[in-house]
């Protein structure tokens, strides 16, 4: 875990995955950057999403701690302002840039964890944008299982608790 911790701290590196600063396989920054991203995909961070970061324990339960939360937090608006186009409401995240950034968490139940919790943040305002449901809409498409075939298997359609 140090040497995990300690290759996260050096210059960041950008790969093929996506056009963004690349983070280790099931990484609590991997994890962090996915819960600012549904932070951050209204555009706006509201007071209610601050407190459930606060009172849901999300720092601790991705195993870093609020500091971390804020690098990552700032990694993420600088890679976009560097990296992503721009349209009229913003940043555009592209299918490849989300897709890669899914596609560093690997393991299931990290994945049903960080749902969850980009779920409650996108709830706790009382507001659903079309920004927040798509970027949920392509978590569940792009985490969901396939058969052969390619055809989508069944899954349960995740809580929040």
């Amino acid at each position: 875990m140090m040497r995990l911790q300690a290759d996260e701290s050096f210059s960041p590196t950008f790969n093929h995955r996506h056009p963004m600063r690349a983070y280790a396989l099931n990484s609590p920054r991997a994890q962090a950057r996915l819960v600012v991203l549904a932070l951050l995909a209204d555009g706006r961070v509201d007071e209610r999403e601050v407190d459930a970061l606060h009172r849901r324990n999300i720092f601790a339960d991705l195993g870093i701690s609020r500091s971390t939360f804020i690098e990552v937090l700032s990694e993420f608006c600088s890679d976009v302002a560097g990296q992503l186009p721009v349209s009229e409401g913003g940043y555009q995240l592209t299918h490849k840039a989300l897709g890669g950034m899914l596609d560093e968490i690997s393991d299931r139940t990290v994945r049903d964890k960080l749902l969850r919790h980009m779920l409650a943040l996108i709830n706790c305002d009382g507001h659903l944008s079309d920004v927040e449901r798509g970027l949920i809409r392509n978590t569940l498409e792009h985490w969901q299982p396939r058969r052969d075939g390619g055809k989508r298997m069944s899954a349960a359609r995740p809580t929040i608790s």
